[in-house]
């Protein structure tokens, strides 16, 4: 027996043989639709050919699909082409905002988080040479001695982007397993554009994207970019539990996202034993050293967030420079 629409959609976006993925895309769209989909990239006009439909209906359809989030468009000589997701994560991260979803579909999604994506983590360690993302350190954390590039400080992107907006993060929009504010992943550029056409975000101004980083910093969130040296699309503010990679990284060991060049480093003689940076720290990188009578790092496990620096009330936690900055990917 042949595979469905359906399950031919889920092999696209590289994961075959998901028994949840086409549940999902089965609730967002009909078989010729999903046919559609996966007869991209293509012009409507291609399309209107193809399934000899009016051309009027297929944009009509296009402007659907792009709410959705279910196509990308590209502007061509020949006009707009359309494509499908390449992949199961940007499937996530585009349909979870649609504003048609129900309770039903993020709880499916949720389903799929739990059953399916663990395993899938695998296959994208294993043909990933490096992660896709790398953790930004907190700003105020670093040693004074330290010198951070323009792409590893969320100000300096911030700053030198045109345009900024905020969305939910996807993550804890489906998860719901604490109560970390939502509305802080901010889109930068491009995305924020996209994001803005298509009403899953709202456009915030610099200052407000810098107060949302601080709100992110206070609650514990970790920032998470792009893992390279130029042109930025978003500044994640994650959770260690609701997150699509952090407690694939803690639970797993799965090279979810590369660290940043920097490491935490705590005072023995200025720590209180306050314990709070080791209730902060997602990665459990820190514990106490009875002997010493201090919290100390493992900078083997230590993701170089700056997370537990924001908090403690002594003053003890810096975080150095450990790697070089060739260590960040230039493209």
């Amino acid at each position: 027996m042949g595979k469905t629409v359906y399950e031919q959609f889920a092999e696209k976006i590289m994961i075959p043989g998901s028994g949840i993925v086409p549940q999902l895309i089965a609730m967002m769209t009909t078989e010729q639709e999903a046919e559609m989909l996966l007869s991209m990239p293509a012009t409507a006009q291609e399309l209107a050919d193809k399934f000899s439909m009016d051309l009027s209906d297929v944009e009509d359809k296009m402007v659907d699909f792009f709410k959705k989030g279910l196509v990308f468009k590209s502007y061509k000589p020949q006009g707009i082409v359309y494509r499908m997701p390449r992949e199961v994560m940007q499937f996530h991260d585009a349909t979870i905002l649609w504003h048609g979803a129900t309770r039903e579909y993020h709880d499916l999604w949720q389903k799929f988080m739990e059953e399916e994506w663990p395993e899938y983590t695998k296959m994208v360690e294993k043909f990933m040479p490096r992660p896709f993302s790398r953790i930004i350190p907190v700003e105020q954390s670093l040693n004074p001695k330290s010198q951070i590039l323009a792409y590893e400080s969320c100000k300096d992107l911030i700053d030198d982007s045109e345009d900024i907006a905020v969305t939910k993060c996807t993550c804890r929009v489906i998860a719901h397993k604490c109560d970390s504010p939502v509305e802080v992943c901010l889109q930068l550029g491009k995305s924020a554009r996209y994001a803005l056409e298509r009403e899953t975000g709202r456009k915030v101004s610099k200052q407000e994207a810098l107060d949302i980083i601080k709100q992110s910093e206070e609650a514990g969130l970790i920032h998470v970019t792009m893992n390279r040296a130029e042109n930025m699309h978003f500044i994640c503010n994650c959770c260690g539990c609701c997150c699509m990679a952090m407690p694939m990284m803690v639970e797993y060991g799965r090279a979810m996202n590369d660290p940043s060049r920097f490491c935490a480093v705590i005072d023995e003689d200025a720590c209180e034993e306050c314990e709070l940076c080791l209730e902060r720290c997602v990665f459990k990188a820190i514990e106490m050293d009875e002997g010493i009578g201090a919290a100390v790092v493992n900078a083997d496990k230590c993701m170089g967030c700056g997370v537990c620096q924001v908090t403690c009330p002594a003053d003890a936690i810096v975080l150095d420079e450990v790697r070089e900055k060739e260590f960040i990917p230039m493209t």
